[in-house]
């Protein structure tokens, strides 16, 4: 395992780690039953997700280390408005928001834990043939970038952010309280206008991004967007 790999897995789970903190926080450090079994799903999958990238496509954990990449500013500016919404101030507020409601997660919650799955299902299959997945949106020349068109990218163009939007969804169902819905809704709206914006950058920039766009002409939602 490379240095870069390495801290990557040590990253991924101190984030895990204040995801929990953050909810306990907010809830007074009472851990309900619909957020303990979230959390063992949240950290086992990571967990599995972890172990099968070491084995199959070590150089993408690597290559998602990088912070500090010449993506363009509209990118380091969404990416940062992603991380504070999606690893800890959605989890605030559904600490803070736990009284409401049942503490049991019933059949929309646990459809919930299954659209969650899916999607870490999803974006595991999307690392797994794309070595180029960085965290950052940028051309990455030094690399020499080519075009992935294998596993999920024959039906959508970018299905990480497609798991995204699953997940999105899937945090409604999970806990569903009015202000962690603002926050998946503020989510997903990023994840579309970064979509957009990272495909615009493809298409002038990558080479043969954009015959890529006329084999798969979705690039969220297959025959949607």
């Amino acid at each position: 395992m490379g240095k870069e790999t390495f801290f990557y897995i040590i990253n991924l789970f101190i984030q895990r780690g204040l995801g929990l903190f953050f909810y306990l926080l907010g809830a007074g450090w009472i851990l309900q039953q619909r957020a303990a079994v979230y959390f063992l799903f949240y950290i086992v999958l990571s967990l599995l997700s972890c172990g099968v990238m070491l084995c199959t496509a070590p150089q993408t954990l690597a290559a998602r280390n990088k912070k500090n990449t010449d993506s363009p500013l509209w990118d380091k500016i969404l990416l940062g408005l992603f991380w504070l919404l999606a690893y800890f101030i959605i989890y605030l507020l559904a600490g803070l928001e736990s009284g409401h409601g049942s503490e049991s997660l019933g059949s929309p919650g646990w459809l919930g834990i299954i659209l969650y799955t899916l999607s870490a299902i999803l974006t595991l299959r999307a690392l797994m043939v794309n070595t180029f997945a960085e965290s950052t949106a940028r051309i990455q020349e030094e690399r020499h970038q080519t075009v992935c068109q294998s596993g999920p990218y024959k039906l959508v163009r970018h299905p990480v952010y497609t798991a995204l939007l699953i997940w999105c969804i899937a945090m409604i169902l999970i806990f569903p309280t009015l202000f962690v819905g603002i926050a998946s809704l503020a989510v997903a709206v990023i994840i579309i206008i970064r979509t957009a914006l990272e495909d615009r950058m493809l298409q002038t920039q990558l080479e043969g991004y954009k015959d890529y766009c006329q084999k798969v002409r979705s690039r969220l939602i297959p025959f949607v967007w």
